[in-house]
Formats: structure tokens, sequence, C-alpha cells
């Protein structure tokens, strides 16, 4: 069973007390208390089940998953400050510690702070870190444009927003680039723009290039026909319309467009665009 991380188990047998549930590949075993059953699981289930630590019961297991397992950055909420460190809000029953010495601010209650989560195999505890640097990867990233990851928004600057990109890299998705609602502790998809020679990563929201000016080609040429031959969109439009329209940039909607003009597809007039009939 992998210890702070989601397991998949199957029920082995269902009591008063709660279930018994076998690890699909280890054939482990371990019990799950009723206060952390989800639902009416019935022998044979397959269910996800979380297991951790607990500093009263030893290892447990709980069907509720936590906000972030082992290896996964995410901004928790402090429920409680103490002497020697702090009690953050994990989404589950337990509490996840983050130790004095692993906090980089003073701490406040009921604000959420970036951390990351780990299992210590050394202590077998689950605490938490402010320390990010020290939990991104030293590995040069192999990602090629337009290739798709997941973003989590930790940090507005004058340049634009910063991100964690797969819970292993530094982002950035820069200001003058985004055409949707962003904010502090979010969680998205993004696809990578480019590969800096430092390591970080150039984030967009959009895919980059001709891949999806064709994308935007057909989509156009649909909504032209369900239309009556004419959109009143053209590159004069502002970009938040074009975004709401279409869901990319004003940029990428200029390309389709004299893209499709050079094909002779449509005509672009002062007041939108125009099937041209065939």
């Amino acid at each position: 069973m992998r210890i702070g991380k989601i397991n998949k188990m199957a029920v082995k047998s269902v009591s008063d007390g709660g279930v018994y549930v076998q690890d699909i590949e280890s054939k482990e075993t371990i019990s799950v208390h009723r206060r952390n059953v989800k639902g009416h699981p019935a022998v044979g289930d397959e269910v996800s089940v979380f297991i951790y630590p607990d500093v009263k019961y030893g290892l447990t297991a709980t069907m509720y998953i936590p906000y972030a397992v082992d290896g996964e950055f995410e901004f928790l909420t402090v429920k409680r400050v103490l002497a020697g460190g702090a009690l953050l809000d994990w989404g589950i029953d337990a509490d996840l510690f983050l130790p004095g010495r692993e906090q980089t601010a003073q701490l406040r209650e009921g604000r959420p702070y970036l951390v990351y989560v780990r299992y210590d195999e050394n202590t077998e505890k689950m605490t938490a870190s402010m320390h990010i640097d020290n939990y991104l990867s030293n590995e040069f990233p192999e990602y090629q444009v337009n290739d798709e990851v997941d973003i989590l928004v930790t940090k507005e600057t004058d340049l634009g927003f910063n991100v964690i990109v797969d819970d292993k890299y530094w982002g950035l998705i820069y200001h003058n680039e985004i055409f949707e609602h962003v904010e502090f502790a979010m969680r998205t998809v993004g696809f990578v723009k480019n590969v800096r020679e430092d390591g970080k990563l150039d984030i967009a929201l959009q895919k980059q290039g001709y891949e999806v000016v064709d994308e935007l080609c057909g989509q156009i040429l649909e909504m032209l026909g369900k239309n009556g031959g004419f959109l009143p969109y053209n590159d004069k439009t502002d970009s938040a319309l074009i975004y709401d329209k279409f869901g990319c940039s004003k940029k990428s909607f200029k390309k389709t467009i004299g893209a499709l003009y050079r094909q002779r597809a449509i005509m672009i007039e002062d007041d939108g665009i125009r099937l041209v009939e065939k």
C-alpha cells in the first residue's frame, strides 16, 4: 500500500464498525473505520482509499480524499497556530502538521498558505512545508510546445501569474496573454508555450500556432453555417468578445479568418465575416 497516496482497494467485508479493504495489486489489507466510510460500499466494490499515519490511531485509511496528497502542492488554511508549528485544514478528519522550521512567514489562523505535502519515511509522518523551491524538480523540463499541463496559480506579479506546473516546475502566464478569469490558488489546465534556458516555463491558457488555426477554421465555418452565413466578428472586434464567443485569443482569431479569407472561404466585411457561397 502507498502511504500518503490514493490506493485502489476492493471491499472485502462490511460491518457496523466500518469496512475491511484489500489493495488490488499488493493484496495487503486495512480497515476503514465507519467515520471514514463514504457512501454505502458493498463487498466486491472497488473504492479509492487514502492511507496515512494518524497520531491517535496509527496507520489509517479513509474514503474521503484530502485536498493534497504526498508529492503535491496546495493552498491549505491554517486552523490553529501552535508553539512548534501549525495545524492545517487538510479536508479530512485529521489535520496536517506544518512544523515551525518549515514555515517561511508568520502564519495567521483562517488564512491559506501554499505548502508542499509529503510523507516522511524516516519519521513515518505526513507533514507540510512552505519551502516550495526545495521540492520542485531540478531536472530540465522535457516539454514540447502545446503540451497540456496541470497548473496551480500561486502569485500575481507585474509580468503575470506565477504557476506551479505538474507539481514539478515554475511557470509564468503573461498578463497580455490572458483572456479569461485567473485567480490566486486556482487549478486549471494550461499549454506549454516556451521552455526557457533556466528551466522555467512560459505557459498559455490556449494552444499556440497553426494547430489552433486548424481547429478554429472548422469551428468558425460551422458557426457561419448555423447563423445564415454571417457572424458579427472581425479583426476589429474587442478581444474579450472574441474569447467569449470562440474561446481563443484575438491573435489566433485574426490568423484563422486570414487563413479562411486566403482560401476564399469567407469575406471580411466592416461589420463581420461572411461565408462565400460556392
